[in-house]
């Protein structure tokens, strides 16, 4: 498919979809941003790692009821509903002084990131047959995400400049999450079915072709009934390995995120606006690879793509770990040697981890249509957990043994990741993403 058919083959609620994905982007990617702003407030790092993990464990919540409530309303009152409630956390978020109400503002906010993902991911499934279209798509709203990631370093270094408080980013934020909320007021585009999708007049045949095919298959294997349980999912061991790749994959993405800009202050000794740029080039990696897997056609099967992601990861992970030790070495080595280093590095290791959500998405919905957004909240389960793990465990770590060495521990997740990939092989996938 070209690339104009394909972005015209896109319907409007597509495009809100991937619209909310960049908000979403942006917001996730404020709080490893600000990271030096919030250590004076808070004086710790166990407690900025403990306030990562309660902003993940709302997105595990909410990816599981988004799961369960994306085929039982329609999608129009949920994107609103959802959107409404982040609105009132976000608030929290920027009047609370309280350690715990402002973590209660990012569970609150999560809680609705995930389910509107999910959400979304559902719409997608429903509206894309062809499993490479779907891939695509899946890709461009990871796209999206990552732009969003990709613009807010730049952004949050110029808003500081007018006022330096941590929170002064998130109260811009209800700029862009107020025109994803009015973008879902056009009621034309939704109607009341399960999936809560009604495309343009040349799409819905698409749609309904779809549907009706996913029920003439259930009706001609009655031996093979469709389940719908999160049991059915997890009862699959290739699936467990999938989980285990997402977790690892997501340690790997959320790690820098949260902690490579105090890594390039207080390890590194780079200053705070190069830090956070080091931040913003891991994202440009990411950008290019998802723009790689939403716009180009390849014939790479999805475990091909994730044994070289996984190796490039791991070029990318261990020279960064290693920066610190050039000074050692090397004692001429200047400052701005090691900081274009960093840049570099970080560029590479996005690159490595930019496409494993979708392409593991993409596995998960090929091989269980029938419940797309369960597929998209298991998987987000284990992203958001390793998101977890990568804020608060990195973060307890530092208070112990020292940021250099807990920033280490990617390292081993790097090479834990590569061997989960390699247990792919025992099941084997026959189509290509």
């Amino acid at each position: 498919m070209k690339l104009k058919d394909f972005l015209s083959g896109i319907p409007y609620a597509g495009w809100v979809v991937i619209y909310t994905a960049l908000c979403w982007g942006m917001f996730a990617s404020i709080l490893g941003v600000v990271t030096p702003e919030l250590k004076k407030e808070l004086g710790n790092f166990q407690d900025m790692g403990l306030l990562m993990a309660v902003w993940a464990a709302g997105s595990v919540v909410g990816a599981i009821q988004g799961g369960r409530l994306a085929g039982k309303f329609s999608a129009r009152p949920l994107f609103i509903s959802y959107m409404s409630f982040t609105a009132l956390a976000l608030l929290i978020i920027v009047v609370a002084q309280h350690f715990w109400l402002v973590a209660f503002g990012f569970f609150v906010a999560s809680f609705f990131e995930a389910a509107l993902l999910t959400l979304g991911h559902g719409i997608l499934a429903m509206v894309y047959q062809n499993p490479m279209a779907r891939a695509r798509t899946l890709s461009l709203v990871d796209v999206a995400y990552s732009s969003g990631h990709l613009l807010t370093p730049t952004i949050v270094i110029t808003v500081l400049q007018f006022n330096s408080d941590w929170r002064f980013p998130y109260q811009l934020f209800f700029i862009p999450l107020a025109i994803a909320l009015l973008a879902f007021y056009p009621q034309k585009y939704f109607t009341n079915q399960a999936t809560g999708l009604h495309s343009s007049d040349h799409h819905s045949e698409d749609l309904n072709l779809h549907t009706a095919s996913n029920s003439q298959d259930a009706s001609e294997s009655p031996q093979k009934p469709l389940s719908n349980s999160y049991q059915q999912l997890l009862s699959q061991a290739s699936v467990r390995w999938i989980m285990a790749c997402g977790f690892m994959a997501a340690t790997l993405e959320w790690g820098p995120v949260f902690w490579s800009v105090t890594f390039g202050i207080e390890v590194l000794g780079i200053s705070a606006n190069q830090s956070r740029q080091a931040l913003q080039f891991f994202v440009a990696g990411m950008v290019a690879a998802r723009i790689w897997q939403a716009f180009s056609h390849s014939q790479l099967s999805l475990e091909g793509k994730m044994k070289i992601l996984s190796a490039v990861i791991f070029i990318g992970v261990v020279p960064t770990l290693l920066l610190p030790f050039i000074p050692q070495l090397w004692p001429a080595t200047s400052l701005t040697v090691i900081t274009g280093l960093f840049w570099g590095f970080n560029t590479v290791y996005g690159v490595g981890v930019g496409v494993f959500f979708p392409v593991l998405l993409a596995w998960l919905i090929d091989r269980n249509q029938h419940m797309a957004s369960k597929a998209s909240a298991v998987l987000m389960i284990s992203f958001t957990i390793g998101c977890q793990f990568a804020g608060f465990v990195i973060g307890a770590l530092s208070d112990r043994i020292g940021l250099n060495w807990a920033y280490c521990l990617l390292g081993l997740v790097a090479v834990g990741l590569f061997f989960s990939v390699l247990q792919l092989k025992k099941y084997p996938i026959s189509k290509t993403g």
